[in-house]
């Protein structure tokens, strides 16, 4: 983490990237709020990175009419629509700049540009051409390796433009931050649906067994906020099932067979990162691609594999329900700490571009659970980058099968509050889509 020679700051750019969440337009809006206030020109990428070595960009004080206009006689209109369109971009799901994929190759590690790759050149003739002085870009575990690239090449070539991460992923697998905007909605959204399917397997007198599949490729955070479920129907899931522990099948069956004997309706939340002790996954890896960073680019069929496995074995009814990508846009579900963090987020990464800063991300810090208290910092992203904030073990029942009371602490605080929509005739509105 350093800072910049004095530079002045005119224009901003930012950049979503990497899997969308409820909240990540909410950290776009307290940019662009933020940057506003002070006078600044922000420029938002289409499709992150990838799109802007393309060109595309737009100008996102003009697009949400929030410059001032010209005629006094309009100023109060203008003022007010702009301030709507910025509330409707902090309650809308989704990427509204679009998102991307896109792996920038490795930095040289020396001071002679010519030796680096040519997309980085690009990226900087394309600062150049729109006057960037400054690049937030908002995103998860990958989009952060594109942050601490594009800081350093900065550095290396002794450029002027700072750039700042300003965090988002629904798996809450980031580092540098208590949690990430994007998860608590998620975790609101899961916990809920948890609850209704409890109810809703209950209503007849025969056995069954529900597996809840919730996304979670090596963290188990969000799949632990199913344990909420209690909070909200007054009974816990039998078992809730991470990737930070190998799942031995027969165990399981086992435990469920047992808990069978005491319950007709037993409830199972388990992450699609659930692996054998060899590694190996529930579902065939083999048949699913792999993306840009070597990830599987979707995962899926562990809820359906155990629910088969259990007909099979023990003789029930039994299915398997997988949420899928209803977790990171069930803007219904959406958590007003989830969305004010988010926003105050976004504007802690103006903050950190306008005191000089570069090379960081911007996080938030927990202070107490109750009353529930944070801060923002700023940690270098070099320590954030590519790497995985697994649920650790006191979170986990030593047999591995459910969550602990600590990670109920944990979790309940960032899933309070609702956020109210904008409605008309009572039905939700969002932002229409960038043109």
């Amino acid at each position: 983490m350093h800072s910049t020679s004095e530079h002045a700051i005119h224009t901003i750019l930012v950049g979503q990237s990497g899997g969308p969440t409820t909240a990540i337009n909410a950290s776009l809006a307290g940019i662009i709020r933020a940057a506003h206030a002070q006078g600044l020109r922000v420029l938002g990428m289409r499709n992150g990175i990838q799109g802007f070595l393309e060109g595309n960009v737009v100008d996102l004080i003009e697009v949400l009419e929030l410059e001032k206009p010209k005629l006094g006689a309009l100023k109060q209109a203008g003022t007010n629509l702009g301030e709507k369109n910025l509330q409707l971009l902090r309650k809308t799901p989704s990427s509204w700049l679009g998102s991307c994929r896109f792996k920038l190759p490795e930095l040289a590690d020396n001071s002679k540009s010519t030796a680096v790759s040519p997309i980085y050149q690009q990226i900087d003739a394309q600062l150049k051409k729109y006057q960037v002085d400054a690049v937030l870009y908002i995103g998860g575990n990958d989009s952060m390796d594109t942050t601490d690239k594009l800081s350093r090449y900065f550095t290396q070539v002794e450029s002027t433009v700072r750039v700042v991460g300003v965090p988002k992923t629904i798996d809450n697998d980031l580092e540098g931050t208590d949690h990430t905007p994007g998860f608590g909605s998620a975790a609101r959204f899961v916990a809920s649906v948890t609850a209704e399917l409890t109810r809703d397997g209950g209503v007849y007198n025969s056995k069954n067994v529900t597996f809840i599949e919730a996304m979670g490729r090596d963290a188990g955070w969000l799949t632990a906020a199913g344990a909420l479920a209690q909070d909200i129907c007054g009974t816990a899931p039998d078992f809730v099932l991470l990737p930070e522990i190998s799942l031995d099948e027969r165990a399981l069956l086992s435990a469920i067979e047992q808990r069978l004997r005491e319950k007709n309706n037993v409830i199972v939340v388990v992450s699609e990162g659930v692996h054998h002790a060899d590694g190996s996954f529930l579902f065939d890896a083999k048949s699913i691609a792999i993306d840009t960073f070597g990830h599987l680019a979707a995962q899926s069929g562990t809820a359906q594999y155990l629910s088969q496995l259990t007909k099979d074995q023990l003789g029930v009814k039994s299915r398997g329900i997988e949420l899928n990508t209803l977790q990171r846009c069930a803007s219904h579900a959406a958590s007003k700490v989830d969305l004010d963090e988010a926003e105050a987020l976004g504007a802690a990464g103006v903050k950190a571009v306008l005191q000089g800063k570069t090379g960081v991300m911007v996080g938030v810090h927990r202070i107490s659970n109750k009353p529930y208290t944070t801060e923002i910092r700023t940690t270098p992203v070099a320590d954030v980058a590519n790497k995985v904030k697994l649920v650790p073990q006191e979170m986990i029942t030593d047999d591995g099968f459910n969550v602990t009371d600590a990670a109920l602490t944990y979790l309940r605080p960032l899933v309070a509050g609702m956020e109210e929509p904008v409605s008309v005739d009572g039905l939700p509105r969002f932002l229409a889509e960038l043109p």
